[in-house]
């Protein structure tokens, strides 16, 4: 399958709806503000067998407390990216990309939410079998896009930003 590049529009939501999801994760965690580790990820190793390679486990667990850090610093970062997210045209995206680099929490949150997806789905095949662990029923935007283009615009957005 030939992929194509994402517009900037699709970028712009991707990039806002993971960094707003990340609060989500936040929520279901097992430890508390103030007392975060490693262990209170809401992730169970178990459940989620082949849903990563084992070696980067450690790894995402490490980026998921940074995130939940930040989630606990900004937690009004959840509403503005829900705000922004909502926004975003063809028309502004350009612009909206420019807003997101300029408020370094919300790019840490998208740089976070993105590289676990590519540590996640490290090829193509495995996102296509395994699916986006975060669509649900109600999320329209990812319902849509759950197939190959979607991995290869998460792939595009890590690449494009060096977080690769």
């Amino acid at each position: 399958m030939s992929s194509q590049q994402p517009s900037k529009e699709i970028i712009a939501k991707i990039m806002l709806d993971e960094a707003n999801l990340t609060f989500c994760e936040s929520s279901e965690r097992k430890d508390a503000p103030g007392e975060r580790n490693l262990e209170g990820s809401a992730w169970d190793e178990g459940k989620m067998d082949g849903e990563f390679d084992l070696e980067d486990y450690q790894r995402i667990l490490e980026l998921q407390m940074e995130a939940v850090c930040i989630c606990d610093k900004q937690p009004e970062l959840e509403q503005k990216t829900a705000d922004i997210f909502q926004t975003v045209t063809q028309e502004n995206a350009d612009d909206v990309m420019e807003q997101i680099k300029q408020e370094p929490e919300v790019l840490s949150l998208a740089r976070i939410a993105v590289t676990i997806f590519m540590l996640r789905f490290p090829s193509v095949q495995s996102f296509v079998n395994k699916g986006h662990p975060l669509v649900l029923a109600t999320d329209e935007y990812m319902l849509e896009n759950s197939n190959a283009q979607n991995w290869h615009d998460y792939k595009f957005i890590a690449e494009e930003f060096g977080w690769k």
